[in-house]
């Protein structure tokens, strides 16, 4: 199996992909603020999402994380409008609170991945795994990465063996070495340098082939 990690923005390296994936599952930033910063990171996730969507193979799936409210939920889904169809929502339950936001009600500790279908199923094999999954989020210093667990939930059901899946933010590379574990190559997106490192020097420890290309530059 191949893994390329690509460096570089998303936004400027989902219109230079010219491959048509098999699987697309990603892990984009949840900022859906209307000013400023926030409102750039939430117009780059819908812009890079729907461009991915358009490039994805018929009958594929796409599988988007996304906060547990309905606006995240929500904002995902109108992203790919048209595209992809919205057919399941799975859920990954953390057993302790970490995040800081208090609000009314319910406290954070839950993630939403929708699942999208372009067009009629390519593959009607059934899966024995369930639409929900208990795990610990991995602490890397400051920051929480997505458990190899939790990447592996969301791969398998839909895998493609031989075939490509698309991370275009790949972050710590959970997704695309599940995608390697599952049978299938694996391209990903991230502009972030010490996380390109991190993913170089694990791709290398599980002897698998990569291609870490440059970043991409603007025409």
């Amino acid at each position: 199996m191949t893994i390329k990690l690509i460096k570089g923005d998303a936004l400027d390296l989902i219109q230079q992909f010219n491959e048509r994936p098999d699987l697309i599952v990603t892990d984009p930033p949840y900022a859906f603020g209307g000013s400023g910063d926030e409102h750039a990171i939430s117009a780059t996730v819908a812009v890079v999402l729907r461009e991915a969507a358009q490039k994805l193979a018929k009958g594929r799936w796409m599988l988007v994380m996304c906060a547990s409210s309905w606006r995240s939920t929500t904002y995902m889904v109108e992203a790919v409008r048209g595209i992809v169809d919205p057919i399941r929502i799975g859920t990954w339950c953390k057993p302790a609170v970490r995040t800081k936001t208090r609000t009314t009600g319910w406290q954070w500790t839950s993630v939403n991945v929708v699942a999208f279908r372009k067009g009629k199923a390519a593959d009607k094999e059934p899966s024995l795994h369930r639409d929900h999954i208990t795990a610990l989020p991995v602490i890397n210093g400051r920051r929480a990465e997505l458990p190899s667990l939790v990447a592996d939930w969301m791969v398998a059901p839909y895998a493609v063996p031989g075939g490509l899946l698309l991370d275009p933010f790949a972050g710590s590379g959970a997704i695309i070495e599940a995608a390697e574990r599952a049978g299938m190559n694996a391209t990903g997106f991230e502009k972030k340098p010490a996380l390109v490192e991190e993913v170089e020097e694990q791709v290398r420890a599980n002897n698998v082939s990569e291609r870490i290309l440059p970043p991409a530059r603007r025409p």
